[in-house]
């Protein structure tokens, strides 16, 4: 009995100096893990313990946009992500019931006429369009939203009110950062339907309204086609041939260019039409097809900084585009091997993703795929005919 107990108090000792915390696993048993979690539990994973909050492996994590697929009305919302390389979705739900005492507004109640502009850092900016009699003047009024549909949060912006010649453009509106530090600002453009007259509409997180600036009364401008956020200015571009920028802090207005980027203008007019911003560069990209089992022909230019002239790429080099509303790019020092070199966009009827490998680094016949391979799709069947889709930026949390 007395040599068991001795035996039974060794191993007891043994154990506890053999026990260690669990931030001490070792990269290549957290690194399969964390590839597998989906986004809130990647959250839920950082908050463990600090070890883990900066731990290298998230480096790992491809850098890419999201899916975000979305169903609002005002009793029910529904959202889901696809990640690159998951094979399943998250879904997030919120319900509302009828006669709830607490009234609480959800993001379905405010964002069921919305339409999605702009995405960074996690949060998508919604505007609306609705009209109110003011002193027997007749307004448009632009109510935007900006929606975090992971954490559920949403900050409503105040109304922008025009006069009933002046509008904004359908689904024209962006920001320069996250929208919960001080610095972000919320850029819309403003047209006159009555002359050439065009204006900037700004507000920054703490203003009580927005602030409209003349920006620029050149008839190239009367019907916009275009507009992109990067680096502090506001880049807009015309199919009449007109590329112009607005730096928000200095308010100047310069006219970049006005030439097309191919003398074949009408066959680029009939084609869909990109204005994508990135990595310091202006991008023009024209998709389309004449028919339908067709792969698209694809043509992309980049703006010279040089010689204010579009050249046509004959390649991404390594890069990816992903096309839609809104679109993104990432250049060859962000790619991934699975999207290098590839055009990805949205199929108009379907909404999944498909993409082509462009210019140069075609090959082979077949140069149109199904982009369910990296963004797979499963949906209830009780809402998968109403959906609506974009891309959306990560939350910053994914993008270390």
């Amino acid at each position: 009995m007395a040599s068991h107990s001795i035996l039974t108090v060794d191993r007891s000792k043994k154990r506890k100096r053999s026990w260690r915390p669990w931030s001490d696993l070792p990269e290549d048993l957290l690194r399969p893990v964390v590839e597998r979690l989906s986004a809130v539990d990647r959250i839920r994973f950082r908050a463990v313990c600090k070890d883990w909050l900066v731990s290298p492996i998230h480096n790992d994590i491809p850098k890419l946009p999201w899916i975000l697929y979305y169903c609002f009305s005002p009793l029910h919302t529904i959202c889901s992500f696809f990640e690159p390389c998951r094979k399943l979705p998250y879904i997030e739900e919120e319900k509302r019931e009828w006669g709830d005492e607490r009234g609480w507004i959800t993001a379905g109640s405010l964002l069921c006429c919305a339409i999605a502009c702009a995405s960074r850092c996690g949060w998508v900016l919604f505007s609306e369009r609705t009209r109110r009699l003011i002193d027997s003047t007749l307004y448009l009024v632009y109510q935007h939203y900006v929606y975090h549909p992971i954490a559920k949060d949403i900050i409503s912006l105040p109304g922008l009110e025009l006069r009933q010649h002046n509008h904004l453009l359908e689904s024209m509106a962006t920001f320069s950062s996250n929208p919960t530090s001080p610095d972000c600002v919320f850029v819309a453009p403003t047209v006159c339907d009555w002359g050439p007259y065009f204006f900037i509409s700004t507000y920054s997180i703490g203003d009580t309204k927005w602030k409209t600036h003349n920006a620029h009364p050149h008839p190239y401008f009367f019907t916009l086609h275009a507009m992109a956020y990067m680096e502090g200015s506001v880049y807009c571009y015309n199919l009449n041939k007109g590329l112009s920028s607005f730096h928000i802090a200095t308010q100047e207005w310069k006219l970049l260019s006005n030439e097309s980027p191919s003398n074949n203008y009408w066959e680029f007019f009939k084609m869909k039409f990109y204005f994508v911003a990135y990595s310091g560069h202006l991008h023009l990209v024209f998709l389309g097809r004449s028919r339908v089992d067709e792969v698209p022909l694809c043509n992309i230019f980049r703006y010279n900084w040089l010689d204010g002239a579009w050249k046509k790429m004959e390649s991404l080099d390594g890069g990816a585009m992903f096309l839609g509303k809104p679109s993104f790019g990432i250049s060859a020092e962000e790619q991934t091997k699975m999207v290098a070199n590839r055009v990805y966009y949205l199929c108009p009827h379907t909404s999944t993703p498909k993409f082509l490998v462009y210019g140069s680094a075609a090959t082979g016949d077949k140069s149109e795929f199904s982009g369910n391979e990296i963004y797979c799709e499963s949906w209830p069947m009780s809402w998968s005919q109403s959906r609506s889709c974009i891309w959306m930026e990560p939350p910053p949390s994914f993008q270390c």
